[in-house]
Order: C-alpha cells, then structure tokens, then sequence
C-alpha cells in the first residue's frame, strides 16, 4: 500500500485499515512465537532433553500470610 492510498481513505476507513493491521500484525507474532516453541521442543527432543514452557508470564501471584 503506497502513502498516497492512505491519505485517500476516509477517517472511518482508516481507522478500519488500522484494526485490521493490528490484528494482523498480532496473528504474525502469536505465529512467530508458535514456531518458535515448536522448533525449541524439535531441537530438545532430538538431544532427548525433556522441556516444558510454563504458561503465564509476568509476575507470580500474590500470596497470602497466615497468621495464627
């Protein structure tokens, strides 16, 4: 898509052009990260090296003190 198509859409088409960029952009990513874990999991198995990918990321949950 050249520059000039952009200026030409409308702010509601814009906009649109936008969502859907992201939402691409985000389908890539996630696709990316998929073949990523799948080449990792490929190589450890072939070294027989058992892996395992925790599924949250972040900081782990709060926990709470019991007091007695």
């Amino acid at each position: 898509m050249r520059q000039e198509a952009v200026k030409e859409l409308s702010d509601s088409e814009l906009v649109q052009v936008i969502v859907w960029a992201q939402s691409e952009q985000k389908a890539r990513t996630e696709r990316r990260k998929q073949e990523t874990i799948a080449k990792i999991k490929e190589l450890a198995r072939s070294i027989e090296v058992d892996i395992k990918f925790a599924r949250g990321r972040g900081r782990p949950a709060k926990t709470v003190a019991h007091q007695e």
